[in-house]
């Protein structure tokens, strides 16, 4: 059975609130403030996550951790969606990942952060909604979901998807197990057939590499040999139906990230989800390590 604790992170002159459920030798911490995110996953005292040095203890978008993207992946055309004619700018992944999450629930069995609307939030994205995070742990899998829920009057458009920074001991020890219909570089335009054996490896001539997958089949796994990690990523095919590989040349980790929209699908009619009123929506999924 799983217990929960309060914590505190202190680096670089920053203190933040954790939360961490331990169940047997695995434990799994949150950090509200910082976009309601996954921080650290450990199994016997070996972190299976990664913060970017200095990053996680600023102001700027958190890449590391596990961010929450809402209410789009990636950013779209012109850095903008279009709303009822009207532009409203927009970052890349959103803003769930950008402010302090409400800490609703802090219990031995479950750890439940909220974010509703604020001032920010209005101004990059006019709708009413309610968004429940809620993380379990059984053993080494930590159970992530996240609750959508339209609290206005007007259907609410959006994407969802996380983006898990995995700590890697070398890209070149990496290797994964997935299943998926196509494979690019770029989610515009007709997309490849995925090979048989995917593969995520150093882009010459560019600073980072990434594989853009559809119809992404449960679960991706990835092994390292360099540290002897596996890492199991499973989820509903029918509301996580894309994947994304990636990786940057100077650091240490891989991304292997469930998404169900691309960068402009908020704008494109029939590409992103719409909440009816008073509607609700889970994305659930859970990460395996070992």
């Amino acid at each position: 059975m799983s217990k929960q604790t309060n914590g505190v992170y202190e680096n670089y002159g920053v203190t933040y609130a954790t939360l961490t459920l331990t169940d047997g030798e695995c434990a799994l911490t949150v950090t509200p403030e910082k976009g309601g995110m996954a921080t650290s996953f450990t199994k016997g005292g070996e972190e299976y996550l990664w913060l970017r040095d200095k990053n996680f203890e600023s102001t700027d978008r958190p890449r590391c951790g596990i961010p929450i993207l809402f209410p789009n992946c990636g950013k779209p055309d012109g850095g903008v969606h279009t709303f009822g004619g009207a532009d409203y700018p927009m970052e890349i992944h959103g803003f769930a990942d950008l402010v302090p999450w409400q800490v609703k629930t802090a219990a031995d069995d479950v750890i439940e952060l909220t974010l509703a609307p604020n001032g920010l939030t209005k101004f990059v994205y006019p709708f009413d909604f309610l968004l429940t995070m809620r993380y379990t742990l059984n053993g080494p899998t930590a159970g992530l979901t996240l609750t959508v829920e339209n609290t206005g009057d007007k259907p609410l458009p959006f994407s969802v998807g996380f983006h898990p920074y995995f700590a890697a001991s070398k890209l070149e020890n990496v290797s994964f197990d997935i299943t998926a219909a196509t494979c690019s570089e770029n989610a515009k335009g007709e997309q490849p057939a995925a090979p048989a054996v995917l593969t995520l490896t150093k882009k010459p001539g560019s600073a980072d590499s990434i594989r853009l997958l559809t119809g992404v089949k449960s679960p991706m796994r990835l092994t390292d040999a360099g540290n002897a990690h596996t890492v199991e990523v499973a989820f509903d095919e029918a509301v996580f139906t894309n994947g994304v590989l990636w990786q940057q040349d100077v650091e240490s980790f891989v991304c292997m990230e469930p998404w169900n929209g691309w960068a402009n699908s908020v704008n494109e009619a029939g590409k992103h989800i719409e909440l009816a009123p008073g509607a609700s929506k889970d994305f659930a999924w859970t990460i395996t390590i070992g």
